[in-house]
């Protein structure tokens, strides 16, 4: 697994267990079927860096969130990691709609990636790295 920067990597162990087990499935996934290492975006964040992307959802600052870059994957690897982790781990996703949403594609933002995102019930305490 590869990380956008450092600030990425060192938080992502901040992020909820089952998060980060779930990268790390994904990533060996897409290395062992594809021969590529998944590259994360976001981790945890905080307060004014959500402020400064205009985020509405607290997901990444709760740690129950990140983000995969999908520009440089082939499709077809996009399409089965929605698919295969959707299917094993989709009753732990965020409820969106009344409805658990596990992955969510966005093509648009700070370049197209994978939004995965977990339960509420997952959320842990924000951290303030300013201080």
């Amino acid at each position: 697994m590869k990380f956008k920067t450092k600030d990425v990597e060192t938080r992502f162990t901040d992020m909820a267990d089952l998060a980060q087990r779930i990268a790390k499935e994904m990533d060996l996934y897409s290395q062992e079927k594809y021969g590529i290492q998944l590259t994360l975006t976001t981790t945890v964040s905080t307060k004014a860096e959500d402020t400064e992307l205009s985020r509405t959802s607290d997901t990444h600052r709760t740690r129950r969130a990140f983000d995969i870059r999908t520009g440089d994957l082939p499709d077809e690897l996009v399409a089965e990691l929605c698919s295969v982790f959707r299917k094993k781990y989709g009753r732990f996703g965020a409820v969106t709609s009344a409805l658990p949403s596990l992955i969510v594609y966005r093509p648009h933002g700070t370049g197209p990636h994978l939004h995965v995102q977990l339960s509420r019930k997952y959320a842990l305490t924000e951290i303030n790295y300013d201080k």
